[in-house]
């Protein structure tokens, strides 16, 4: 992958979930490293939010300054599961073209259509539904694993 970005609706509120998100970063960065662009959710503080219209709010911003080459993965739960390696499989492919590579993660209430529209896979990390916290930081992993797998370490049992 010539870069990956990790486009996600909001940020870290627990000590712990910014410990995993920075341990995972750390390392991934003998693999080139994966960028992090956090961006407000969609609801603006209010407590009884219009649902339809935080969910296009946040599309806008995960949708808002992807390269046009960029290949686009939207997690959702309507998605497509792999497995560890089909993943590191797809990853291998996207490294050969030395194409950039954006997962957009979605708020609390999931992704607007227009997200998955864009996106050229649409990837489920299961069947449970996950905090979008959690899932950035199982994304993470997934990605580290990846770069595990490729390289021939034990990491991956």
């Amino acid at each position: 992958m010539k870069k990956t970005i990790i486009r996600t609706i909001g940020r870290p509120t627990e000590p712990w979930q910014r410990e995993a998100i920075h341990m995972y970063q750390e390392r991934l960065s003998p693999f080139g490293g994966v960028d992090v662009v956090e961006l407000p959710d969609g609801h603006g503080g209010t407590a009884k939010p219009d649902v339809a219209r935080a969910m296009k709010t946040e599309a806008a911003s995960l949708l808002q300054g992807i390269p046009p080459d960029a290949y686009v993965v939207a997690l959702d739960e309507r998605g497509k599961a792999l497995s560890s390696l089909q993943f590191a499989k797809l990853a291998a492919e996207w490294t050969s073209e030395g194409t950039t590579v954006v997962f957009l993660i979605g708020g609390s209430w999931g992704l607007d259509s227009s997200v998955t529209k864009r996106a050229h896979l649409v990837l489920s990390l299961g069947f449970m539904t996950f905090p979008h916290i959690l899932a950035r930081i199982v994304l993470l992993e997934q990605i580290y694993r990846t770069g595990m797998i490729r390289s021939g370490k034990t990491y991956h049992k």
